[in-house]
Order: structure tokens, then sequence, then C-alpha cells
């Protein structure tokens, strides 16, 4: 079995760059995506964390 969580990544300023010109964010697995580290990570742990924990209890 698999889990995948989708998260937000990218910066506000790029969505809404794309949204304003039509190009199209890079994809998860493109050379040119560029998630913002941090609040991602952080985002990402908390996420996983909790779904763990949660089925840890059943």
């Amino acid at each position: 079995p698999a889990v995948d969580f989708h998260i937000g990544a990218v910066a506000p300023e790029k969505i809404a760059e794309s949204k304003k010109t039509g190009t199209p964010l890079p994809s998860l697995h493109s050379p040119k995506f560029a998630p913002v580290p941090e609040p991602t990570i952080r985002i990402g742990v908390i996420g996983v964390t909790s779904a763990v924990l949660d089925l840890m209890k059943k």
C-alpha cells in the first residue's frame, strides 16, 4: 500500500503569475519544480505525523 499527500508547495506569487500569464506551474517531477522549503516541509511533516498517529490508535 502507498499513500500520497498533496500539499501546497508553491509561493503564492508564482501561482498568481501563472494565472495571469497562463503559463502552467512546473509539475512535481520537473527539474523546474521549486517548492518553498520551510512551510512545505513543516506542513508535510505535520500532516504525515498526524496521519500515522491517528492510524496507530486503531
